[in-house]
């Protein structure tokens, strides 16, 4: 008996359904019309189409989505499209988001007519490969579907791959084939493996588990922990050796904070200054799921002898690597093996008394004699703000070296693009939380350059009806860079006094636009509060439970204001002083 035939759009939207997608992010263009139509006039469809303000905001939409459903998908158009989605892939790609990317692209006969009469229809540069060659940089697996015949099984193969992989992939269907017919679905898509070689994985345990004997070890998770669902099992480990862990900065909230052996967020140092201290000196660190990137490890060695990182494709130990491991079933025999030898569960901190920098909420700002309104009193007072109801979103530099020390009780309650660092993400970014998890409410702290970028997605949230709350944090420049490359005006009273003017101040180009950002909301919608001292803050805080609706909150921060975190950066030369030999700190 033959099979009923469907369409590949139809085909395209059961195997999504099929991956529990139930939005589909993006920016309608004539291209992809046709499979956005199939699932519009689908009465019954799974999947609800959020038409994005830009496709920078619909990718990262689509990113943060991935992070807490396991897999998200992204449509634009060809060319003006998909050249502007690129930046929010390849974050995705960098930080193993599982983002499928649908690009509808030229008809074949507009393909034809450009190669034979050079005729461009709209947004084609003449080369029918030009998308598709610049998404395979950025992407696991990449397909051009230019007929019906073979269009199930590249379409398969594309979401075994995300689905394999844990990555981006892309998917181009030419206009005129969306309507074309094929056979519907029969096998279904494979499932993510978690396992390979065991015997590598034993081996692997076995030496990490000799090296730890006689000495006191401490774990420290990593965001693969999040990403491959071995929460249970790193839990496991921690627990029947009852051994205390920290985390990276990407794997913040890979579990509960408030969990009895979690003993902080390590950022190398950047990290709180007694944390630093107390890890670096545990004799054996054992990293589960550890990225070795830049912003992840905060100048930290990692190639010792005293450090194991175990990651989804191998163990390194010491000077040694122990390849085609899976991190699951290396911390399953890891947990086994440590019971053989003898150890000391390493003890960062007296448990009756933990140090003051150890997410200290300090209500002390609702009193008499409240200090100045500085990113490290907002974050303490914010510390006390937070619970389960939120899910924390922090956009990178500032924001996000501060946020690292408020404790989150939620498991997966901290989301941050720790390491690809565009900034803007976390505004958007909420668009993706929020549908993913709408029993949550966001609470996003961006700077107010990485605002500006991406502030658009505010509107997107109130067609959808969310409570997103956005912290603006204005200190009036690019905070972040203006450190890396001079932080001299950081230093305060150690400030240096160079004979060039422009040495001792903030650089003209760092210098932000003057935005008045509660004021969008008259655009947006939404409500829109500013606050100059905490006890503006705590009067809006106050309001907040109340308030159903977007909130954008502009926080002004004095421009030389600096989290304690990054504070280390004042004591070194910033990338100008150290090229230059006449300034005095080289």
């Amino acid at each position: 008996m033959s099979q009923k035939k469907i369409s590949v759009a139809k085909y395209l939207q059961i195997r999504l359904e099929q991956l529990g997608l139930t939005y589909l992010f993006g920016i309608a263009g004539n291209y992809t019309a046709p499979f956005l139509n199939t699932i519009h006039e689908d009465k019954n469809a799974k999947i609800k189409i959020v038409n994005d303000t830009n496709e920078i905001n619909a990718g990262h939409c689509a990113d943060a989505y991935a992070r807490l459903n396991g897999f998200a998908a992204v449509a634009v158009t060809y060319g003006v499209g998909a050249f502007t989605l690129l930046n929010s892939v390849a974050g995705s790609y960098v930080e193993h988001c599982p983002v499928l990317v649908i690009n509808g692209a030229p008809t074949n006969k507009d393909q034809q007519r450009s190669l034979v009469q050079g005729m461009l229809a709209s947004h084609m540069t003449g080369d029918m490969y030009s998308n598709i060659n610049v998404f395979r940089n950025v992407t696991v697996a990449a397909e051009q579907i230019t007929g019906s015949s073979d269009a199930p099984y590249k379409i398969d193969a594309i979401l075994n791959a995300c689905i394999l992989y844990g990555r981006p992939v892309y998917l181009e269907v030419f206009e005129d084939v969306w309507r074309m017919e094929c056979n519907p679905p029969v096998t279904p898509l494979v499932e993510r493996e978690l396992s390979k070689c065991q015997t590598s994985a034993r081996k692997a345990a076995q030496r990490v588990a000799a090296l730890a004997r006689g000495k006191e070890i401490i774990f420290w998770g990593g965001i693969e922990i999040q990403r491959y669902g071995i929460q249970k099992e790193f839990l496991d480990l921690i627990e029947s050796t009852d051994t205390e862990f920290v985390t990276s900065i990407l794997g913040k909230s890979i579990v509960s904070e408030n969990h009895p052996k979690f003993k902080g967020v390590f950022n190398g140092k950047a990290s709180p200054k007694d944390v630093k201290e107390q890890f670096e000196k545990a004799q054996l660190k054992i990293g589960l799921g550890v990225w070795t990137t830049g912003k992840n490890l905060g100048g930290f060695d990692v190639w010792k002898e005293d450090t194991v990182l175990a990651n989804h494709s191998g163990v390194r130990i010491g000077a040694s690597y122990v390849a085609n491991v899976s991190l699951r079933d290396f911390i399953i025999f890891l947990k086994e093996e440590l019971t053989k030898v003898t150890f000391s569960a390493y003890e960062m901190y007296d448990a009756e008394k933990l140090p003051e920098s150890f997410f200290l909420a300090n209500n002390k700002i609702t009193k008499k004699g409240k200090p100045a309104l500085t990113y490290d009193t907002f974050f303490s007072r914010i510390n006390s703000f937070i619970d389960e109801r939120h899910i924390v979103v922090a956009d990178a530099g500032f924001p996000l070296l501060g946020a690292q020390g408020i404790r989150i009780a939620e498991p997966n309650g901290f989301v941050a693009q720790a390491s690809w660092l565009s900034i803007g993400y976390s505004v958007p970014a909420a668009t993706g939380i929020k549908c993913a998890r709408p029993d949550k409410r966001p609470v996003v702290f961006v700077g107010d350059g990485a605002f500006q970028e991406t502030c658009q997605a505010i509107s997107t949230q109130n067609k959808l009806k969310h409570d997103t709350i956005v912290f603006v944090l204005d200190n009036g420049i690019y905070g972040i860079e203006q450190m890396l490359v001079n932080p001299n005006p950081f230093r305060g009273a150690d400030k240096v006094e160079y004979s060039v003017p422009d040495l001792n101040n903030v650089y003209d180009y760092n210098e932000m636009h003057r935005w008045k950002y509660a004021k969008l909301v008259d655009v947006f919608g939404g409500k829109g509060f500013e606050v100059n001292s905490l006890d503006e803050l705590e009067g809006v805080l106050i309001q907040l439970d109340s308030i159903k609706e977007n909130t954008i909150i502009h926080v002004n921060i004095p421009k030389t204001s600096i989290p304690e975190a990054i504070a280390y950066k004042t004591e070194e030369p910033g990338e100008d002083e150290f090229l230059d030999k006449n300034w005095s700190l080289c």
